[in-house]
């Protein structure tokens, strides 16, 4: 028996299951230096190729003369992930999370690797900035161009893309669109409002936000109105069930019972919930 035979293929059987763990420790953290194909391509990709820039995502039906609602998470709270994502998951629904980069890995905000984890399962992800400055809206053309860019290079380097930006704390301006349209195919502010499945504005969608000041009746008639309209509601969340001291001084911390109820209604009335580009792609088809 030749034993430094046996010695290689010993080596060889321990060598698999080390490259498969380190396989698998790269995709979650990302230690992988090789570029996927995806990276490769322009960061200036045209939002007017609107078919080959969107990412896949479960066809919704034809029939859009119906409602639709989306659950939107501005942020990228560390809360949204803890708390809403397992709840969002037992219903089997999809959700929309918006990053603003520069917050990735920082306290109370996702890392990389958990907001993979919502874009594997269905979420789609959009584009917050990278600074979530409140005075965007007053940049020069330049800085807002800048800005985009580099948020959304951000993201390609962490392997997630996103076709949509949503202005921070809802800001806008007339540059700041001109730059959007430039680079994505979607735009969103906190505009309030519903919006026609059937015949909307990519570049002005419109959004229900909750607050500490929205009771969950109101927040019932919104999902009636939808349903009864045929309308496509967006509802706009920010923290979820986290502990503070006193709720009236936390404006955008949902309460976490107050959260299921409202995805209890949306079970209970029977409406399709879905992320944007799906119902962007089957407007588009």
């Amino acid at each position: 028996m030749n034993i430094n035979n046996g010695k290689h293929s010993f080596l060889f059987w321990l060598t698999i299951p080390v490259i498969i763990l380190w396989m698998s420790i790269s995709y979650v953290i990302g230690f992988v230096r090789e570029k996927p194909e995806w990276y490769k391509k322009p960061v200036e990709t045209k939002a007017t190729d609107v078919k080959s820039y969107m990412q896949e995502y479960r066809q919704i039906s034809n029939n859009l003369d119906q409602a639709f609602i989306t659950f939107w998470f501005d942020d990228a709270w560390l809360s949204q992930y803890l708390e809403a994502y397992p709840i969002l998951k037992s219903y089997n629904y999809p959700a929309t999370v918006a990053v603003p980069t520069d917050a990735i890995e920082t306290p109370n905000y996702m890392n990389w690797s958990q907001l993979r984890v919502l874009r594997d399962n269905g979420w789609e992800i959009s584009d917050h900035s990278r600074k979530h400055d409140c005075k965007m809206n007053t940049w020069e053309e330049s800085q807002i161009s800048e800005e985009l860019r580099m948020s959304k290079l951000i993201l390609w380097k962490n392997r997630l893309s996103a076709d949509i930006f949503v202005t921070p704390c809802g800001v806008d301006s007339d540059l700041m669109r001109l730059e959007a349209k430039k680079m994505f195919i979607g735009y969103r502010t906190v505009d309030p409002g519903f919006n026609n499945p059937t015949d909307f504005d990519f570049y002005n969608l419109k959004v229900k936000n909750i607050d500490n000041q929205v009771k969950i009746e109101e927040a019932k008639d919104w999902i009636k109105y939808a349903k009864e309209n045929r309308l496509w509601l967006i509802i706009v969340f920010h923290k979820i069930g986290e502990n503070v001291v006193n709720q009236e001084d936390e404006q955008f911390n949902t309460k976490l019972d107050d959260f299921k109820n409202i995805v209890e209604y949306v079970k209970s009335s029977e409406i399709q919930v879905i992320v944007p580009s799906q119902i962007m792609s089957a407007v588009i088809i």
